[in-house]
């Protein structure tokens, strides 16, 4: 055998060695616990390679369909596959062939492609997104055995002043300051409640105001007292436009009398003046009397009519006058009622709308309270983590700690919570 053929037998089967020693490298790898139990996903990105041909190597990534491209074979299906088992499936569908290459001079040589050379690992694993109280939100990349620790940290660690993004120092003196705010709002429609619960009672007849939250006197609130004195002096304005009324009434009534009395004397004094006039023109006929004393008598009795008439007219106008009067009298207490109900139902939304606020006030007060005191303090709150994943068709929600390792498309939400130990520290909220 010549040194020639000799040589090249010896450089094949270092070849054939090479490619069986990472063939075996490969085959070690891939039956690796995490490399095993991982599955290929949409968004991973694979890496193909083989031995022999540096050229042939390309990074493609998992479509949504779940295939990926490989050179020579076009869109293989990746997804839900393992690295050993994509591998497996492409040495089947790339039998040994022959594959024309390009060295740097440009000259073309004939490399043949074995299928245990080539070689599948993903370059690139899809990312996890964490949201919640972390300073940076969003996709971060994914490496195997990352925890969720470590995610936190890649996402720059915990956010405690994510409330609002102020600091908690600053927003609980701004928070205590809308507190007091909302308290005197409350006091305020309170006493305005009151107010008007007492001006409805004394309408209706009840002498006894409801008592307010705190009866006025040396212990009652500003807005308390002065509820007392709106009420006094609103119940003094009532009792004067009655006794205006009651005034106009009277003399209203007075009026009528007196021209009642005018009526039946001019009624008389027209029957006297009809029968004078009657009297007049008999004698008038019979020649006994002139014609001026029948005009005169005449003359009478259409003055005497004509003021019974305007008495007449006088007398309505004062039967209307007083039944408007009487009317307005009777309706005072009436529209302060319905005055003081409309009133009423706005103060009580206002103040169920103010309850509810201080209500919210008060447990951000608890909240930033905890924070500031965990900041001053240098505590940690604690965390609340769930880890969304997608196992199959169905997404999964894991309960998970700091040490819980991810796998590549987990979504992790984070939600700080002040240490139970630390609640009501610093701030004294709800003391009122």
């Amino acid at each position: 055998m010549s040194k020639t053929s000799t040589k090249t037998a010896a450089n094949r089967a270092t070849t054939r060695a090479a490619r069986a020693g990472l063939a075996a490298c490969l085959l070690a790898l891939s039956a690796l616990p995490a490399a095993a139990e991982y599955r290929i996903g949409p968004g991973d990105t694979i890496e193909v390679t083989a031995l022999s041909i540096p050229s042939f190597k390309q990074e493609a990534t998992v479509s949504t369909d779940g295939t990926v491209m490989v050179p020579l074979l076009g869109d293989v299906p990746a997804a839900g596959l393992t690295v050993a088992e994509l591998r497996q499936s492409l040495q089947k569908s790339l039998p040994a062939k022959a594959v024309r290459q390009r060295n740097s001079e440009g000259k073309e040589s004939i490399a043949v492609l074995e299928p245990d050379e080539i070689g599948v690992r993903i370059s690139k694993y899809q990312p996890v997104y964490l949201s919640g109280d972390v300073t940076k939100q969003g996709e971060h990349p994914f490496h195997p055995g990352m925890t969720v620790r470590q995610a936190i940290a890649l996402a720059g660690g915990y956010n405690l002043l994510r409330f609002r993004m102020e600091n908690p120092v600053v927003e609980t003196a701004n928070l205590r300051a809308e507190y007091d705010s909302t308290w005197a709002s409350i006091q305020r429609e309170s006493a305005t409640i009151w107010r008007l619960k007492a001006i409805v009672a004394a309408s209706r007849g009840d002498k006894s105001a409801p008592p307010p939250d705190a009866a006025p006197g040396s212990r009652a609130t500003p807005a308390q007292k002065l509820a007392e004195q709106q009420l006094r002096v609103q119940m003094t304005d009532i009792a004067k436009e009655k006794d205006h009324l009651q005034r106009s009434l009277a003399r209203t009534q007075t009026q009528f009398a007196s021209l009642s009395e005018q009526q039946s004397k001019e009624k008389e004094g027209v029957t006297a003046d009809a029968e004078e006039y009657d009297t007049v023109r008999a004698l008038f006929q019979r020649g006994a009397v002139v014609t001026t004393r029948l005009t005169d008598a005449r003359r009478a009795v259409l003055l005497s009519s004509t003021r019974a008439l305007q008495t007449t007219v006088q007398l309505t106008q004062l039967e209307r006058d007083k039944s408007e009067v009487g009317r307005k009298l009777e309706r005072v207490d009436d529209v302060q009622a319905m005055d003081a109900l409309e009133k009423l139902q706005v103060a009580e939304n206002n103040l169920a709308t103010f309850r509810s606020r201080l209500n919210s006030i008060n447990d951000k007060l608890v909240y930033t309270g905890a924070l500031r005191a965990q900041l001053l303090s240098g505590s940690r709150a604690r965390a609340t983590i769930a880890v969304f994943r997608q196992s199959g068709p169905a997404k999964t929600q894991i309960d998970a700690a700091e040490d819980t390792e991810l796998l590549p498309g987990d979504v992790v939400e984070i939600a700080l919570r002040p240490d139970p130990a630390m609640r009501g520290v610093g701030d004294g909220a709800g003391q009122n």
